[in-house]
């Protein structure tokens, strides 16, 4: 039976064949997939590669004993994994050490099938659980980088970005644009065809947008209809070249609305890092001036400041 690695994936971590064979036995019977590993290198790898539900390890191993597997399987990877001793010490110092290096839970040697069949149980529930609690957390903090309406990071996920960005093209020296873009006369678009259209227009806009920005920059919303781009690594030319793309990618949509159709266009104002930027918001402000520019030479243009020395 095929189950999901996801809830199912039992590792099992021992150098006596005769427990291997008796764990990977008595689990697979109740439908677990189940992998087996020698010593401890072998179940690390394991673990790495399958994001096991539980990994169930013998204490004394010739290379990593079961606690120093622990140790590294908590420290070296972020998903959630049950982890239970095998131990042939029943000891409550001995359990204890155990359960504080890392592990969840613990069997003693002889094991009772029905117990380790109950405990594994509890472990899986239990990876369950942290991993839908991981996916829910990914999902609101994804959530709370992205622009509702159009899908692209909003100012939040960008100001994240632009931080880090900024301060290594200043401490490497590597050229920075900020591009800010603004879609024209875009409150007439929204009192002749009405809001939903306008959101088509934004949406169409973002995907634009997307599609056009290298992997290595980004593109963010901001805000009604401006929107911004940073690019790094590229001379005057190349940002003129990237953004005029884009502003005759969407020139040439064609939107429909209760059988006409109309066109958007939009404007852009670019400036670069320089010695005399102090921070990221005069590199803003000087975009947004080559933006107001751009609007009086009659908008649906690229507007490129001057590199200053």
């Amino acid at each position: 039976m095929n189950i999901p690695r996801s809830t199912s994936m039992i590792i099992v971590a021992d150098d006596s064949p005769l427990y291997r064979k008796l764990l990977q036995d008595t689990l697979t019977h109740q439908d677990y997939h189940v992998l087996t590993a020698k010593n401890g290198v072998e179940a690390l790898a394991l673990v790495e590669k399958h994001q096991p539900a539980v990994l169930i390890t013998d204490w004394e191993m010739p290379d990593i004993t079961g606690i120093e597997l622990c140790a590294r399987v908590r420290s070296d990877h972020e998903f959630y994994t049950h982890v239970i001793l095998l131990t042939s010490k029943d000891e409550k110092e001995h359990i204890i050490k155990g359960l504080t290096s890392g592990a969840d839970d613990y069997l003693t040697k002889p094991f009772h099938e029905g117990e380790l069949l109950a405990r594994v149980g509890v472990g899986v529930r239990l990876a369950e659980l942290h991993r839908e609690v991981q996916t829910k957390n990914r999902l609101l903090e994804e959530l709370a980088l992205t622009d509702a309406l159009t899908g692209l990071p909003n100012r939040r996920a960008f100001d994240n970005w632009i931080t880090r960005a900024f301060q290594g093209a200043r401490r490497h020296r590597f050229p920075l644009w900020i591009a800010v873009a603004d879609l024209d006369h875009f409150k007439r678009i929204n009192d002749t065809y009405g809001h939903e259209t306008g959101n088509l227009v934004l949406r169409r806009f973002g995907c634009i947008l997307k599609s056009l920005t290298r992997e290595a920059d980004i593109c963010a919303r901001i805000g009604g209809e401006e929107f911004i781009v940073a690019l790094t690594h590229v001379d005057r030319d190349g940002v003129g070249i990237a953004l005029e793309r884009i502003r005759e990618r969407l020139e040439r949509e064609v939107f429909e609305w209760e059988g006409t159709t109309f066109t958007a266009t939009s404007s852009f104002g670019a400036a670069c890092l320089h010695e005399g930027t102090p921070e990221f918001e005069q590199l803003f402000i000087e975009a947004d001036s080559a933006l107001y520019k751009a609007k009086e030479r009659g908008r649906n243009c690229v507007q490129v400041a001057e590199v200053k020395p």
